[in-house]
């Protein structure tokens, strides 16, 4: 059985600071929910098709859960649940494509 892990995608800032870690006070937008959904289906990651999308992405191994607000509202943040053997290579790939970063929710460790 494989194993579930969540993270949260956020958007770092380099404040120029070498030894300075990463931290939320330097988080930047993601972009707008929609923006956020379009770039995500480059990754083939996408509503199930509802016409009244509650915020929920899927993709292969994992599940983006977007906040909830408005379509051109800006967001700072994503929660993924993953599936580590599926969906791990896909959301490392995410991050190197998009400058995003991976956060452990339960230690704020940032990675990717």
């Amino acid at each position: 059985m494989a194993l579930s892990r969540q993270i949260v995608f956020v958007k770092i800032i380099d404040d120029g600071e070498d030894d300075a870690p990463a931290s939320m006070l330097n988080a930047v937008s993601l972009g707008s929910k929609s923006e956020v959904t379009e770039t995500l289906r480059r990754f083939n990651i996408a509503t199930d098709g509802a016409p009244e999308s509650i915020g929920l992405l899927y993709g292969p191994g994992l599940t983006v859960q977007l906040p909830m607000v408005g379509e051109e509202d800006s967001i700072t943040q994503a929660a993924v649940s993953i599936d580590e053997e599926i969906g791990w290579p896909v959301v490392t790939r995410i991050c190197k494509a998009l400058g995003w970063k991976m956060m452990d929710p339960g230690t704020g460790r940032m990675f990717g």
